[in-house]
């Protein structure tokens, strides 16, 4: 019996019980359906929660922390879970960094708090020093003009955050420095700034230290460009030259917290892939640097969202089991339908393979149609639920193509398992038997 035949067959079989052959590809859609919905749920979890992790920082990026955390297991205070102690990280640490295998680029900085004026405007600043030589690589996205040059004399630098010039306000009134229609008043190419870091030239604040201190010195300072909100978390700060800020330290060293010359408070080290991450990070943790990278966070959420994948899966596989079992059931009737058949058949000299291959057939027809159909169904419920249900809850059904072909291929593949015990038992039938059969 050629394949030709043998497909005509069982196609024909199928026909002649429409009804039931209905209800067997039905539950074969639905649990196909089931499963399709619920896994593409957990890519959906996935991947948004990839874009959230992503708008924390690049997924190739680690920052490097001024201090490290003693292990647990080396204390006999078994109490004592971490405790952090100060580490230098300096110019000849970042050398070290540079020298890891698989790290394409490291860029130190500091960070203070200041004050930029405007005329009677003024915001508060986070201002970061960077090296504006390999600042690029690491994330940030300008939307106008370009990044701070290394100072010279008194002319400063700065490339503001997205959301500073929305930010300035009147310290007497505290009224948002925006017209009517919530434009900025200040502007990058129309306003003069300056820069300070001693709150008392901005507030007028009484001295209660007992003895007068001096007050900050203000300072011109050029803002040259602005970052895009495209650039997630770094569109929050304001940029200076790493060596200009540095030298601001040394003229405020009572206003501006948190520096000390030649050191940094932090290290940003870009991998040259995502791969790379995991092994350049427990290196520099193996140097006594705490580090933390957004791919770690995004691999333990992403573990912990698998576990949910799979209960996911289960949920539906139940669905697709019940199905199974439905296409055991219409074999099995049909077995007891066609016994004269099959013994006829036998009786004509057709090989055993060919009436398991029969029924195999019968069983892979249904569970091609079903998968078929189940996955249109499962398309049809993914953009339900997108558009109308989950569209502001932060949940995404994904159906990708790999998904689309796996549920088919497996539903095929559940059937053909289902079929077999029925395609084995007609195979083994008695042909006189059968022949005697009502």
């Amino acid at each position: 019996m050629s394949i030709k035949d043998m497909l005509s067959i069982a196609a024909m079989n199928l026909r002649r019980r429409k009804l039931r052959t209905f209800l067997t590809v039905l539950g074969m859609a639905i649990g196909t359906a089931s499963i399709v919905v619920m896994v593409s749920l957990g890519i959906g979890m996935q991947e948004v929660t990839k874009e959230i992790f992503e708008g924390y920082g690049s997924l190739t990026l680690i920052n490097v922390y001024n201090y490290s955390y003693q292990d647990p297991s080396q204390t006999s205070n078994s109490m004592v879970w971490s405790s952090g102690s100060e580490v230098t990280l300096d110019a000849k640490k970042v050398d070290e960094f540079k020298r890891i295998p698989g790290v394409q680029a490291v860029m130190p900085l500091v960070q203070v708090y200041g004050y930029l004026k405007s005329g009677q405007y003024v915001s508060g600043i986070q201002i970061m020093g960077v090296d504006a030589a390999s600042a690029e690589q690491f994330g940030f996205v300008l939307d106008q003009g370009r990044l701070p040059n290394t100072s010279t004399g008194s002319n400063y630098e700065l490339t503001l955050g997205n959301y500073v010039l929305y930010n300035f306000y009147n310290p007497k009134t505290y009224r948002q420095a925006v017209d009517n229609e919530g434009n900025p008043r200040v502007s990058l190419d129309k306003s003069r700034f300056q820069l300070t870091f001693d709150h008392r030239n901005i507030y007028e604040y009484e001295d209660y230290g007992g003895e007068s201190t001096p007050k900050g010195k203000m300072y011109k300072v050029n803002v040259v460009g602005a970052l895009s909100q495209e650039g997630g978390m770094n569109a929050y700060y304001t940029l200076m030259d790493i060596n200009a800020l540095n030298r601001l330290y040394r003229e405020n060293k009572d206003n501006m917290y948190g520096l000390e010359t030649g050191k940094y408070q932090e290290v940003w080290v870009k991998c040259e892939s995502t791969d790379d991450v995991v092994a350049v990070q427990e290196k520099i943790n193996s140097m006594g640097y705490a580090a933390y990278s957004v791919q770690e966070g995004l691999q333990t959420q992403q573990e912990m969202q698998r576990q949910t994948q799979m209960l996911l899966g289960a949920i539906g596989g139940v669905a697709l089991l019940v199905a199974a079992i439905g296409i055991m059931n219409t074999m099995m009737m049909s077995i007891y339908e066609r016994t004269k058949e099959i013994g006829i058949i036998k009786v004509l000299g057709c090989r055993m393979g060919n009436i398991a291959g029969l029924f195999l057939t019968e069983s892979a027809f249904i569970g091609l149609i079903g998968g078929a159909v189940g996955l249109g169904v499962s398309y049809a419920l993914s953009y339900v639920l997108n558009t109308q249900i989950m569209e502001t809850a932060g949940i995404r059904s994904i159906i990708p193509l790999y998904l689309s072909l796996g549920a088919v291929v497996f539903s095929m593949g559940v059937a053909l398992i289902s079929g077999m015990y029925p395609a084995f038992r007609a195979m083994r039938l008695s042909a006189l038997t059968a022949i005697r059969a009502e």
